[in-house]
C-alpha cells in the first residue's frame, strides 16, 4: 500500500514537473515573439472583437523598428548593380623572346587597282588641293541628219555646298562657247527658266522652276529633249536616281500645250 502511494507521488510530481517546464518554454516564447504577438493583437483588434475593449498595455504597444538597409541615392533614376567578381591573380610577366630576323622577306602583295582607279585618284586629288570639282552637264549637238543628239561633258568649276543647284544653273545658262568642247553643243531649255528650289529624298530630286520652263517653240521633241538634258544632269549624281519636275512650286500631269507626261519621276530610261 506504501509502494502504491508512493509511485502515485511520482507520477504527480512528475507531470507538475512536465506541466511547468511547459510554461517555461511558453514563457520563453513569449518573451521572445513579445513584441510580434502584441503587434498582431493590435492590429487585428483581437480583444476588441473578443472582449469589446483592448487592454492599454497592447493599444499603446509601439512595434519595435527594424533597422532599415542603408540607400544611396541614384541620380535619374539609376539602377546600380553590384557584380562580385572573383579576384583573379596578376599574370606573371614573361620576356618575350627576340625575333628572329627572317631572310629575303617578300612584300605584302596588295590588290591591283583598276587601270582607271589612279586617273581618277589623281584627279579628285587636285580637285581637292585647287577647290574645284567635276560635273557633268547634258546639252544636245544637231548631227549631219538633222537629228538631235544627246551630248555629255564634263566642266570643272569651284566646290559649293549644293553641287546639284550648281549643275542645274550651268545647265539653265547654255553651252560656254570659250570652252573648245562646247562650241557646237546648244540647250533646247526654254530661255528665261530659273531654277526656283532643289532638295533630293529617297533618290528622288524635286526640281522646281519657273512658268518659262513650259514655253518651248520646238514643239514636242523640244519638251522632250529639255527634260532629257535636266535627267541625264541630275542623275550624274550618286545620290539621285529620277527627277520629280515641278513647276512654280506645283506638280503637274502634262508640260506645256504638247501634253509631256510629268506626273511621276522621271529617268535616264524614260528616254
Amino acid at each position: 500500500m506504501a509502494q502504491k502511494k508512493k509511485s502515485k507521488k511520482n507520477s504527480t510530481l512528475f507531470a507538475a514537473a512536465c506541466v511547468l517546464l511547459g510554461l517555461l518554454v511558453i514563457l520563453v516564447i513569449f518573451l521572445v515573439k513579445k513584441d510580434q504577438i502584441f503587434t498582431n493583437l493590435k492590429e487585428t483588434a483581437f480583444f476588441d472583437k473578443v472582449f469589446g475593449s483592448t487592454p492599454t498595455v497592447i493599444e499603446n504597444h509601439e512595434p519595435v523598428e527594424t533597422k532599415k538597409p542603408e540607400t544611396i541615392p541614384l541620380k535619374n533614376d539609376e539602377v546600380t548593380i553590384k557584380i562580385e567578381t572573383e579576384e583573379t591573380p596578376a599574370p606573371k610577366y614573361t620576356e618575350p623572346e627576340p625575333e628572329k630576323p627572317v631572310e629575303s622577306a617578300k612584300p605584302v602583295e596588295t590588290a591591283k587597282p583598276k587601270e582607271e582607279t589612279p586617273k581618277k585618284a589623281e584627279n579628285e586629288k587636285k580637285q581637292q588641293a585647287t577647290g574645284t570639282t567635276e560635273l557633268q552637264l547634258c546639252f544636245v549637238n544637231i548631227d549631219g541628219d538633222g537629228a538631235v543628239v544627246r551630248q555629255v561633258i564634263k566642266r570643272k568649276v569651284a566646290k559649293s555646298d549644293s553641287p546639284l543647284t550648281t549643275a542645274i544653273n550651268l545647265l539653265l545658262k547654255g553651252p560656254d562657247s570659250t570652252i573648245s568642247g562646247e562650241r557646237n553643243l546648244m540647250s533646247l531649255i526654254p530661255p528665261g527658266t530659273k531654277l526656283l528650289s532643289a532638295k533630293v529624298q529617297g533618290g528622288v530630286a524635286y526640281l522646281n522652276f519657273n512658268e518659262n520652263f513650259e514655253i518651248n517653240s520646238y514643239g514636242v521633241e523640244g519638251y522632250i529633249h529639255q527634260l532629257e538634258q535636266i535627267v541625264y544632269t541630275a542623275t550624274a549624281f550618286s545620290t539621285v536616281t529620277s527627277v520629280q519636275f515641278l513647276i512654280e512650286g506645283e506638280k503637274r500631269d502634262y508640260l506645256g500645250s504638247e501634253g509631256v507626261l510629268i506626273a511621276a519621276p522621271l529617268s535616264r530610261s524614260s528616254f
